[in-house]
């Protein structure tokens, strides 16, 4: 598995699917993944520099190897390689060897600047989305998707979801049970499907959750299969009903039900999408 490496590159971008993919060698007790930098230096730098890493070859050494998996991550560096050509070229020459060729957040400019996402659909991190979608009019951008595979080619929408696609594609190579115990030695909280939104319900109600709700938010986000009712949750931020219906909507845009049916939904959807529970499981889970 060869990780290109640059000037400005994204840390967490590598070194977290870099991570799952380790832990799934020390899972099955042999080496099913050979891990390699590859760099156009000895040594590439994040943007403020505070972060170096020593790559273990330089393009024209790794372009020997038959990488079967080609991973590039995002990062400020990521616009000036896409208009280098020893880089452009180190990527077609893998690409057209190797059996996948994947980015991580803002990775996916420099496989739609080598011309390999034509016609593909893809995704990116939200806040590059448009910008990728106009530069590169031939491809089909997503802001929503955690991570897209379009034919051989994954893209990611980048930091966290690295890890997502990294464990997608260990269940792929590995099967369900190597992934799941990666993912448990990893201390994820739930694993996530590539159709999961970028920016979870969850997270918007986390976001807007201040007193007096932030407790209550808290409760229900543990305690999805309780019957809650409307008193129950005007009694805990120790207001009247009225004035708890009133002042909810408000924050939220949504009644307290509504806000409790949509975390129960997107909690359902990510439980079902884990396969760690059946669906008799997920229900108790999250439906009163």
């Amino acid at each position: 598995m060869a990780f290109l490496v640059f000037e400005g590159f994204q840390p967490i971008d590598i070194a977290g699917p870099w991570q799952a993919f380790a832990t799934a060698n020390d899972e099955l007790g042999h080496v099913r993944y050979q891990l390699l930098t590859c760099a156009a230096s000895e040594l590439a730098s994040t943007r403020d520099g505070g972060f170096r890493l020593q790559a273990g070859q330089t393009l024209a050494q790794s372009l020997a190897l038959a990488a079967h998996t080609v991973i590039v991550p995002g990062g400020e560096g990521i616009h000036r390689i896409c208009s280098d050509p020893e880089t452009i070229a180190w990527l077609r020459s893998h690409d057209v060897r190797s059996q996948r060729t994947c980015s991580v957040c803002t990775g996916a400019f420099l496989l739609a600047a080598a011309g390999l996402l034509d016609g593909q659909k893809v995704t990116t991190h939200w806040r590059s989305a448009q910008l990728l979608q106009r530069r590169y009019p031939a491809i089909q951008v997503s802001d929503e998707l955690l991570f897209c595979e379009s034919g051989k080619y994954w893209t990611t929408a980048g930091v966290s979801a690295g890890i997502d696609l990294a464990l997608t594609l260990i269940e792929r190579d590995c099967g369900t049970h190597v992934a799941q115990k990666v993912a448990r030695r990893l201390v994820l909280y739930l694993r996530r499907g590539g159709d999961q939104r970028q920016y979870s319900q969850t997270l918007r109600v986390q976001d807007r959750a201040s007193a007096p709700f932030a407790d209550l938010i808290e409760q229900m986000q543990a305690r999805l299969g309780h019957p809650w009712s409307v008193d129950e949750m005007a009694e805990i931020c120790l207001m009247s009903r009225r004035s708890f219906q009133r002042k909810f909507k408000e924050t939220f845009g949504v009644s307290p039900l509504g806000v409790l049916k949509n975390l129960r939904a997107e909690r359902h959807a990510t439980l079902a999408a884990s396969g760690g529970m059946s669906r008799k499981q997920i229900k108790r889970a999250v439906a009163a």
